[in-house]
C-alpha cells in the first residue's frame, strides 16, 4: 500500500463516555463493522492524506508541517491496517474480497440474515422472547381506543434497531390481525446504501433464525416480460447488508409462524429526493412509472389478499447528521421535528402520496426522512390498487423519538396501519 485510499465511506460524529468520536461507516455494506476512531484534528487531516495519492512519507512530512510533532510510522501503519482489514481501503484485498462476497450471494437461493447475533439473538427462542417483549410494551398513545381494521392494507413499520424502536414495533404488530393472514406481504424497505436503481427487488428468499420466509417470484416472472433481469436485479446485492427488509421478516415469521403458504414479496426503494430538485413527482420519472406500473399490474393480476408493508424511519437530525448544534440538539428543535413529522404524517394519512411527497420537499428534506422513498411507494401503489374513490386511510398507532443520552442523534418513528 504505497499510496493507501479510503473507500468512499460515511462518517458520523457521537459521544461515548464523554469523548467525541467518528464512526465510520460503508454505505455498501461490504465492511462487516463499523470503525470508532477519535474524532480529532490530526486523526482528519491523516484521513484526508488517505486519497490514493500520497505515501506514507508523504503523509508524515505534511503532519509534521502541519502541527510540528512526529507521527511514527508504527502509529500510521496501526491506522492503515485497520481500515484495510476492515475492508475500508480500495485497493486489491479489496477487490479480491468484493467480488468474492458478490458471487456468494449470487450463488446463494436465500438471503442469510446480517444482524442475527448483533441486532437480536441467533437462538430462536431468545428471538421470539425478545420480539413478544415488545408485543408486550407496546402503547397505543396516539388512539388508545382505536379500531383495528379487519382487513388492513398497509402498514408503517419502523426499521430503527429494536432496543430503541421496540415499544413502536410491538404497537403496529400487535395491532395486525393474526387470524387469517394475506396471502402475499410486500415488503418496501430504505436502501440506505447509494444505487444505480430506483427500485431493487430479489427473487431470493429470506433466512433468519426462525427460518426461511418464502418469496413470491410470480410477481416478478411477470414483471420480466417488459423490464430485462439485467435492469430489474442489477443492485439486487444491496439486499446483502441491508437490514429494513429483514427486521419486518422477522415480525411475520414470529407473528405466523403455522402459515407455510405466506410469501413475501421483497423491494427496496433508494432515494428518491433527486427529485425535489427537478421540481417533479416521482412518478412523473420514466424509470419509476415503469417500476411501479408493472408492479402494480403484476399485484393486481395476482388475485390474492395482499398487506404492504413501508419499512421506514422519519427524522434524522443531530451532529451525527450534520446538525451544527453546541451542547446537543436542543428541546424547541426536537419539538419542531416533532411537528414537521406530524405534518408530513397528516399527508399519509390522508393516503395523498402527492401531498406527502411536496409536505417533504417543502423544506428540501430538512429534516432528513430516510423512509421517503418506501412511504411514497406505497402510499401511490395503495391508491393505484383501491377502488375508485375508496383511498386508504391511515390511523396512527403509536409516535416516537429516540435521543440518545449525549444529545448528538435523534431519529424519530412511527406505526401506522391503513
Amino acid at each position: 500500500m504505497t499510496m493507501p485510499k479510503i473507500r468512499n465511506v460515511s462518517l458520523q460524529q457521537a459521544t461515548i463516555n464523554g469523548a467525541p468520536f467518528l464512526i465510520l461507516k460503508d454505505p455498501e455494506n461490504f465492511a462487516e463493522q463499523a470503525l470508532f476512531i477519535p474524532d480529532n484534528e490530526p486523526m482528519l487531516y491523516i484521513l484526508g492524506l488517505l486519497d490514493g495519492k500520497h505515501t506514507i512519507l508523504d503523509i508524515q512530512e505534511n503532519f509534521m508541517r502541519t502541527f510540528g510533532a512526529l507521527l511514527m510510522s508504527e502509529q500510521l501503519n496501526d491506522i492503515i491496517n485497520a481500515l484495510n482489514d476492515n475492508h475500508y481501503l480500495e485497493n486489491e484485498d479489496f477487490e479480491r474480497f468484493k467480488q468474492e462476497a458478490l458471487e456468494d450471494f449470487r450463488r446463494s437461493p436465500v438471503r442469510s440474515s446480517s444482524l442475527a447475533g448483533m441486532s437480536y439473538p441467533l437462538d430462536p427462542a431468545e428471538v421470539k422472547k425478545l420480539l413478544q417483549s415488545m408485543l408486550d410494551q407496546a402503547r397505543y398513545r396516539e388512539n388508545p381506543g382505536m379500531k383495528i381494521p379487519e382487513n388492513p392494507r398497509g402498514l408503517i413499520a419502523p426499521h430503527i434497531d429494536f432496543i430503541r424502536g421496540g415499544h413502536v414495533y410491538g404497537a403496529i404488530y400487535n395491532v395486525l390481525p393474526q387470524d387469517a393472514p394475506p396471502d402475499i406481504f410486500v415488503i418496501l424497505g430504505t436502501a440506505h446504501a447509494p444505487s444505480s436503481s430506483l427500485f431493487i427487488p430479489t427473487r431470493k428468499s429470506f433466512e433468519t433464525p426462525l427460518g426461511i420466509a418464502k418469496t413470491t417470484t410470480q410477481i416478478f416472472d411477470e414483471m420480466e416480460k417488459e423490464i430485462s433481469p439485467d435492469i430489474l436485479y442489477r443492485d439486487e446485492f444491496l439486499h446483502r447488508g441491508e437490514h429494513s427488509v429483514e427486521f419486518q421478516v422477522l415480525w411475520l415469521q414470529y407473528l405466523f409462524p403455522e402459515c407455510d403458504d405466506m410469501r413475501i414479496l421483497p423491494i427496496l426503494c433508494s432515494s428518491i429526493e433527486h427529485f425535489m430538485e427537478q421540481g417533479i413527482l416521482p412518478e412523473q420519472n420514466e424509470e419509476y412509472l415503469l417500476f411501479t406500473d408493472r408492479l402494480i399490474q403484476s399485484l393486481r393480476n395476482t388475485g390474492k389478499r395482499m398487506v404492504i408493508i413501508a419499512s421506514a424511519d422519519l427524522s434524522h437530525v443531530g451532529a451525527s447528521f450534520g446538525d451544527a448544534f453546541s451542547g446537543g440538539v436542543p428541546d424547541d428543535f426536537l419539538e419542531e421535528t416533532r411537528m414537521h413529522d406530524r405534518f408530513v404524517l397528516e399527508a399519509a394519512q390522508n393516503g395523498d402520496a402527492h401531498e406527502f411527497f411536496n409536505r417533504v420537499a417543502s423544506c428540501g428534506n430538512r429534516y432528513r426522512i430516510c423512509g421517503l422513498a418506501p412511504i411514497y411507494a406505497m402510499l401511490h401503489i395503495l391508491k393505484a390498487l383501491g377502488k375508485e374513490g375508496n383511498d386508504s386511510k391511515g390511523i396512527m398507532v403509536d409516535y416516537d423519538q429516540s435521543l440518545d443520552t449525549e444529545r448528538t442523534t435523534s431519529v424519530s418513528f412511527t406505526g401506522m396501519i391503513f
